[in-house]
């Protein structure tokens, strides 16, 4: 059994210090396009044209960085894309069928994310574009699940100034005992 090489991790996020990562948008796209130029009888195409592209423009790459470069760029792409679907199919469920349920939605988009990261063709992209976007999912229930205990723990806060209000009222009302007063409080606390 080989160990995969390193080229075929297509979710390895390319290093912020990184030459090639760190140029614009525009020379990024120029980039692919040089490594998509087709060879013929006055050009050597492919990578090797990019990389004699970005050595004319003094960037100077090993052909394995602009590959694993491009591969990033290719599953960023598709994986924006897939998710993009996944949202776009998420949103129509909501419109069409309101009474769905949340968990019924999510499993749907799920699945049209799976299927549009499987018409990638690459099975090693395929596994990373669903760990992502289950990691993804998974972040997004964690803080729906976060926003939910904060919304609890706001209404208790109000309960609690309810109570505490009544408590006074009951406290400061005309002549009552200590005893009564002690009635009063687990009454409003429902002791």
């Amino acid at each position: 059994m080989s160990t995969p090489k390193k080229s075929q991790d297509a979710g390895k996020k390319v290093r912020a210090d990184s030459v090639l990562g760190n140029l614009s948008e525009e020379r990024r796209e120029r980039i692919e396009e040089w490594a998509a130029t087709p060879k013929s009888e006055t050009c050597v195409g492919g990578l090797q044209f990019a990389l004699e592209q970005l050595a004319a423009d003094g960037i100077k790459v090993s052909i394995s960085t602009l590959s694993e470069f491009l591969k990033y760029r290719r599953f960023s792409r598709r994986f924006s894309f897939a998710s993009s679907r996944a949202d776009q199919v998420a949103e129509l469920l909501k419109q069409r069928n309101p009474n769905m349920s949340p968990e019924a939605v999510r499993e749907l988009a799920q699945t049209v994310f799976t299927l549009e990261a499987l018409d990638s063709g690459d099975a090693d992209t395929f596994v990373s574009l669903e760990h992502l976007k289950l990691s993804q999912d998974s972040a997004r229930t964690k803080f729906s699940l976060e926003e939910r205990k904060l919304q609890l723990a706001a209404r208790r806060v109000k309960v609690m100034e309810r109570k505490l209000d009544q408590l006074k009222g009951a406290l400061t009302e005309g002549e009552l005992s200590d005893g009564q007063r002690v009635q009063r409080m687990k009454q409003v606390f429902g002791l």
